[in-house]
């Protein structure tokens, strides 16, 4: 239930951002979900150029929203590629599957990325600490990490 009362606002400067890096990619955390009861997290994703996301899966718990503010990312589906450039907005509802990837060769690709419940920034914070130093992670580690939070492969229909 929601805080009855004043409830405070709260700031995350540039500069305190929580910062991780999981492979090539540089994602800032601005909001994990501790100042808006789990309600939202905010957080910022680059991507090198040519450089790729995550496997394609879908979450069964939770909504993205996507704001690209920097380059062209593309957004693969099932149904085919969608090319969003700096001031397009994605929307993945649960159970639509996608994957992401910097669309240039040249460019620094970034999205501004708001995950709902707020709780699933710790899937970014474990995946960074598992992939600290270079290391690879293999196909069922990925899984493994993936599904303790409600994200699966494509050709998975529900939890295993």
């Amino acid at each position: 239930m929601p805080t009855r009362g004043p409830v405070p606002v709260h700031l995350c400067p540039n500069s305190q951002a929580e910062t991780l890096v999981v492979g090539p990619l540089t994602v800032k955390v601005f909001e994990d979900g501790s100042n808006t009861q789990n309600r939202v997290s905010a957080i910022t994703i680059t991507l090198p150029p040519g450089t790729s996301g995550p496997p394609m899966h879908w979450h069964r718990f939770h909504d993205e929203l996507f704001f690209v503010t920097k380059g062209t990312i593309v957004f693969a589906t099932p149904e085919g590629e969608v090319e969003a450039k700096a001031g397009d907005l994605m929307t993945v509802p649960p159970g639509a599957a996608h994957t992401f990837r910097n669309g240039s060769d040249e460019e620094i690709g970034e999205c501004y990325m708001t995950a709902t419940p707020g709780y699933y920034v710790d899937y970014f914070r474990m995946l960074a600490k598992a992939t600290g130093e270079g290391k690879k992670l293999g196909k069922e580690e990925v899984g493994h990490l993936m599904a303790l939070f409600g994200t699966f492969p494509p050709d998975v229909e529900s939890e295993p």
